[in-house]
């Protein structure tokens, strides 16, 4: 079984991309959750958006956010 990661890219100007890698239907959102509940709360703004294999339920299924 492959281990659920949470990958973040922070671009030249500062906005941070965040992703889950070998994530697999909900674990995507569960293993983010916490990250976007805080930032959330400190008024960071944040935008989910899932990728076509969350919804197909196959594996590799990621989640990426704007946190920007």
């Amino acid at each position: 079984m492959k281990r659920t990661e949470v990958k973040f890219t922070v671009a030249p100007g500062g906005s941070i991309e965040m992703e889950v890698v070998n994530g697999e239907g909900e674990s995507c959102t569960l293993a983010t959750r916490e990250i976007q509940l805080s930032l959330a709360s400190a008024g960071k703004k944040v935008e989910e958006g899932k990728k076509p294999e969350f919804y197909e339920g196959g594996s590799g299924i990621s989640v990426f956010n704007d946190l920007g």
